[in-house]
């Protein structure tokens, strides 16, 4: 009672939780769209019928499409436009939240127990596109079945996106399914321009857009590698040690059951956890990838 609250108080008070660097106005918070716990499986749908519509349609006009870069792998072109638009909205929504001081929270209590509606409609839209599209796609196109990035982004739907939507939409969850989605971003541009390079290497061997194709999926993959550093190595870390600090602070005061009760609250722990040592064993493919090949080139099938 009266006694644990007072030992938690140094833990629970407004202190530093608001990284002095961040001095972004709040202007873009205000144009993401938000819901209310009735609405998120409306909005999940919404968004996984218009991923797989977008796929549909953009699959069969690069397949009707002259150029041989977009028309010889129509699905798997048409896949990597729809993951960077969706990968740009998650960066966006994250980013607008994360690098505005005044969205940070006060302490341990309001990061981990106060839900956010425009949380849940990040979590609803990206729960959405990965069940309905995102993941049906991986398994119908042969490019795309890596057993690891199927399995990640089923965890993903189904841990982290389906939490943030449902049981606990807290103020974390703006860096680990949104801004942390920005190093995801060249990614699907070196994997766009690479297969584009591919493509056209192999029917029209000699062409003069080699050159520039290569270019591009060059600049991308480098990009792609300091992303993965910055974000998924070093960011990560320091977000899973706050994710850490502020569970253990209010474990003791959290519910029993509901939202934001201390089974939710370790899960999240866990799933944070869990998805950053995949991190690090990308990250240890990706050096050795790095020291075999150099900078450049095209993510190989088995990183």
């Amino acid at each position: 009672g009266r006694a644990n609250m007072r030992v938690l108080a140094p833990l629970l008070r407004a202190t530093s939780h608001t990284p002095t660097v961040l001095r972004v106005s709040a202007a873009p918070v205000a144009i993401i769209p938000a819901c209310t716990a009735s609405e998120t499986w409306a909005v999940a749908a919404a968004s996984g019928i218009t991923a797989l519509s977008l796929q549909i349609i953009l699959t069969s006009f690069f397949r009707r499409s002259e150029d041989i870069a977009l028309a010889k792998r129509p699905a798997y072109m048409a896949y990597q436009l729809v993951a960077f638009i969706y990968m740009l909205f998650a960066t966006f929504v994250g980013g607008a939240i994360m690098l505005d001081a005044t969205c940070w929270p006060i302490n341990a209590a309001a990061a981990m127990l106060v839900p956010r509606p425009q949380i849940r409609f990040l979590g609803a839209v990206l729960f959405g596109e990965l069940v309905l599209w995102d993941v049906p796609t991986c398994l119908c196109v042969k490019k795309l079945r890596r057993a690891d990035g199927i399995l990640h982004h089923i965890g993903l739907a189904f841990g982290p996106a389906l939490v943030a939507m449902t049981c606990n939409p807290t103020f974390y969850y703006s860096w680990f399914i949104g801004l942390s989605e920005a190093s995801s971003v060249p990614l699907a541009l070196n994997e766009a321009f690479g297969g584009a390079h591919d493509m056209v290497m192999e029917a029209e061997e000699g062409s003069t857009r080699l050159v520039t194709l290569a270019f591009f999926r060059d600049i991308a993959q480098i990009a792609a590698a300091a992303a993965f550093v910055i974000v998924r190595v070093l960011g990560w870390s320091w977000m899973c040690w706050l994710l850490l600090r502020d569970t253990l602070a209010v474990l003791p005061i959290a519910p029993s059951a509901g939202c934001g009760s201390r089974i939710v609250l370790k899960l999240q722990l866990f799933m944070a956890s869990a998805f950053y040592a995949l991190q690090l064993l990308w990250f240890s493919k990706l050096v050795r990838f790095t020291l075999d090949s150099g900078l450049g080139g095209s993510r190989p099938d088995d990183l």
